[in-house]
């Protein structure tokens, strides 16, 4: 009875081992991944850059072999622009500062992608296009680092910020390669391009009286990540 018992276990869990392998599997991927993203702004002749860490999680579904859609929510990092010594006179009192301008950018994209079979191996390679749904922060510190009467020496040190942001709908494109340990999970590395233009320097009130304050800005990012089909 108890060989009888062994056995009928060993059986069904061979057959539940084949069921799971040969079963179908989900339309529905998830992607997490970890990249740096090159921020641009400003025209090709006037310009500043700089990089940030950029973390993502994606929404994968799958409509044919080859094609799917993808949602995806990327934080593309904060970086400072630009960092400048400024002096004025305020109420008589000579005013040393330091002035930092940052800019925060994430987006939501939405895209069609089309991915190979598996190809060189365990490889697959792909690319996607479609929109980017963001939203840019641009943030000013002004940071006192003297002053040119004692009796207001207290105030070194004090910083005090302005900031503004806009949001809007640009291009989302990018090309993938990913590793494929099993059907089910596969090693990802991503390119990801996001231009948009943005006026977030409107609402800051320094730049309130710039006639240009429209911003320019280009968005690369790598990541490398791991996708898990259900």
């Amino acid at each position: 009875m108890k060989k009888l018992t062994f056995a009928a276990v060993a059986l069904l869990t061979a057959t539940a081992a084949i069921a799971q392998e040969t079963a179908p599997l989900s339309a529905v991927s998830v992607q997490g991944d970890f990249g740096y993203a090159h921020h641009r702004a400003g025209s090709d002749e006037d310009h500043e850059s700089g990089q940030a860490f950029a973390p993502g999680i994606a929404l994968s579904y799958q409509i044919t072999p080859n094609w799917s859609a993808r949602l995806q929510y990327t934080d593309v990092g904060e970086l400072t622009l630009l960092t400048a010594k400024n002096t004025d006179i305020v109420q008589g009192i000579r005013v040393s500062y330091n002035r930092d301008l940052d800019s925060a950018a994430r987006w939501m994209g939405l895209t069609a992608q089309y991915q190979t079979e598996q190809i060189a191996q365990q490889w697959s390679f792909g690319a996607r296009i479609g929109a980017s749904f963001w939203k840019q922060e641009l943030t000013v510190t002004d940071t006192i680092t003297a002053v040119s009467r004692p009796e207001v020496g207290h105030l070194v040190g004090d910083s005090f910020t302005e900031q503004g942001s806009d949001s809007g709908v640009g291009l989302l494109a990018g090309v993938f390669a990913q590793y494929h340990f099993t059907q089910q999970l596969a090693l990802t590395f991503d390119l990801d391009l996001a231009p948009f233009t943005s006026n977030a320097a409107k609402e800051v009130p320094m730049f309130a009286d710039f006639e240009e304050t429209e911003l320019d800005y280009h968005v690369s990012r790598v990541a490398v990540g791991l996708q898990y089909r259900f």
